[in-house]
């Protein structure tokens, strides 16, 4: 489990890997894009990609935090700081 803050407006441009990843949404929204399909995601709003699933993610105005999951595990990703939170 994975804690990433993004600040205002980030882009997470389009990518894919060859694990699954969950997510809920726990601060702020943000646009995904996961197969072609765009969705608006904000507070308490969860998401799931299939492993080898084209996404990636426009963050609106405001500070966003999601918690995300991925299985397997992924050991290719920063780790997180002391209180758990990770600016990717």
């Amino acid at each position: 489990m994975i804690v990433y803050d993004y600040t205002p407006r980030t882009i997470v441009e389009t990518h894919k890997h060859d694990v699954e990843q969950f997510g809920v949404v726990v601060k702020g929204s943000l646009a995904m894009v996961i197969a072609g399909e765009q969705r608006i995601l904000m507070v308490g709003d969860t998401f799931r990609i299939p492993s080898g699933t084209a996404h990636g993610a426009r963050v609106f105005e405001e500070i966003t935090q999601v918690v995300q999951v991925f299985a397997p595990p992924r050991n290719d990703l920063p780790r997180p700081a002391a209180n758990g939170a990770l600016k990717p």
